[in-house]
């Protein structure tokens, strides 16, 4: 009695080793987030890669006809409350396609899955309310035809998966272009977005990326981020960085 009952305890550890095993190697939800694993890369690959998409379907719902003419399909959709956009919605993902109707071209924006982290149409005026007195208070982002994504390209905490811990960038996708544009400067990562600026800007808060240094097991330990404005203009490709706060 006492082999058999040692047999089903060694039984059930084994079935729970096996699935705690599958659930790590796997795509997670974590805080209402997606996460893109990432595994060590090659000699000759200076990026971490992916682990592999799953199947397309575009009749889940999840894609939009923006502009009257270009599909936006978001491969991997999650949503949770809190995003920038229009709708107040985060909306992650894998990647994003973008399909024109009127020449039936397909564009893949990213060459490999990401963790996108935010994504909206870069035009659109939204009220908020701060509290029960106070009038509502109207935010305006105002871009022409342009994609506002924010999304994590880089494992920037080496912690072996892209998600919303990581530095996010900014993005800006023009559908009759085709182009895909990111524009903060180089070292510095999103922080919060800034409403109302002037026409086709685009002004946020950016932090500077801190130095890490980093021992054998890749523990890091991160100086504190300084802070600036970055406010980018669309018609001329230029932006302005403030100095930080002291």
């Amino acid at each position: 009695m006492e082999k058999l009952r040692t047999g089903v305890f060694l039984f059930f550890l084994l079935v729970l080793a096996v699935l705690t095993f599958s659930l790590t190697k796997s795509w997670r939800f974590m805080d209402g987030g997606y996460e893109v694993s990432v595994e060590q890369p090659d000699a000759k690959e200076k990026d971490y890669l992916p682990e592999p998409s799953d199947q397309l379907d575009l009749e889940d719902g999840n894609g939009k006809i923006h502009w009257k003419q270009f599909f936006i399909y978001p491969h991997g959709l999650v949503t949770e409350q809190g995003g920038f956009g229009p709708d107040g919605i985060l909306s992650h993902a894998r990647n994003i396609y973008s399909i024109n109707l009127k020449n039936g071209n397909v564009q893949k924006l990213f060459q490999r899955d990401v963790y996108i982290w935010d994504f909206f149409v870069g035009e659109f005026a939204k009220k908020t309310i701060a509290n029960n007195i106070d009038e509502p208070k109207e935010d305006m982002l105002s871009l022409d035809k342009k994609l506002v994504i924010l999304a994590v390209t880089e494992d920037s905490n080496l912690d072996g998966v892209l998600n919303h811990k990581d530095y996010k960038q900014l993005f800006l996708f023009e559908p009759d272009s085709a182009k895909l544009e990111k524009i903060l400067p180089e070292g510095y990562h999103f922080r919060k977005l800034l409403y109302n600026s002037q026409k086709n800007h685009i002004s946020m808060i950016l932090g500077k990326n801190p130095v890490i240094q980093s021992d054998r097991k890749r523990r890091l330990v991160d100086l504190q981020v300084s802070q600036h404005l970055y406010d980018y203009d669309t018609n001329t490709a230029k932006g302005i960085l403030s100095g930080s706060l002291e």
